[in-house]
């Protein structure tokens, strides 16, 4: 996302845009938090074995900032509502 606010190279945004479309499913939890590990290529969500179950609070508000960006500049609000449930939570 910043490489792509830097030089407006709407490569990077596609590149953001499929990394974010393969991860959407580490959200799928009955908090809505996500998932910390995820198989990209199945764009498939995968419980932490040493974790089970346990969001880390860096992480789940991290990808707040960046989903949200990317809704901004996509216009699909998919994204954004799919971190703000980590809002709602905290």
């Amino acid at each position: 996302m910043s490489i792509f606010h830097l030089t407006k190279d709407r490569l990077y945004l596609d590149k953001a845009t499929d990394l974010a479309n393969r991860m959407l499913p580490v959200f799928d939890t009955p908090s809505g938090l996500a998932l910390s590990m995820a198989n990209l290529g199945l764009k498939k969500a995968v419980d932490d074995p040493y974790s089970q179950g346990r969001v880390s609070t860096a992480e789940a508000t991290t990808l707040q900032l960046e989903f949200r960006y990317l809704s901004h500049l996509t216009g699909d609000s998919i994204y954004w509502d799919k971190v703000e449930q980590v809002r709602l939570t905290f």
